[in-house]
């Protein structure tokens, strides 16, 4: 129970904390409107699933003492969310041009896309889940709790 609430409290400070995450769902409820926003938030919440099973699955470790491919997956990181700020940039003054209507022909589908490229691919959130997975989270933790408590910080990211 304390490694719950430990992860608890620590993934609140992670999804409050500014981040791409925090960003990218503060420029589409602005911007396009609360059901993007959700979309978006239900593809962060899916890229926080993906993050989940590379931890248990040992996957994280493998990559993070693996420094070519952990500095491959930061460059790319980093680069996505370089090109989210230069469209989201661009796309401000389209919009101006366009008229608001514009901001309707945003798809679902391409909001949750966003979303969960947004999380996947975000550097903070991988070194995130391998220091809760194998820092607060005891090898004796028996797996569906581990289980139990990727699902909770992936409908918390949600709501």
């Amino acid at each position: 129970m304390v490694e719950f609430i430990t992860v608890a409290v620590m993934h609140i400070f992670a999804v409050v904390s500014p981040g791409p995450d925090f960003a990218l769902i503060t420029r589409q409820c602005f911007r396009y409107g609360r059901i993007v926003a959700l979309w978006s938030s239900l593809g962060i919440a899916m890229g926080i699933v993906f993050h989940v099973f590379l931890s248990l699955t040992g996957l994280s470790l493998l990559i993070q003492h693996q420094p070519l491919i952990f500095n491959v997956i930061k460059i790319l990181g980093s680069l996505y969310i370089a090109f989210l700020g230069l469209v989201s940039i661009l796309s401000t003054s389209r919009l101006r041009e366009l008229g608001e209507d514009s901001s309707q022909e945003v798809k679902k589908l391409k909001s949750f896309a966003t979303g969960l490229m947004t999380n996947t691919l975000n550097p903070k959130a991988f070194i995130f889940f391998i220091t809760v997975f194998s820092l607060v989270i005891s090898e004796n933790t028996p797996i569906m709790f581990k289980i139990f408590m990727g699902a909770y910080m992936s409908i918390a990211t949600f709501v």
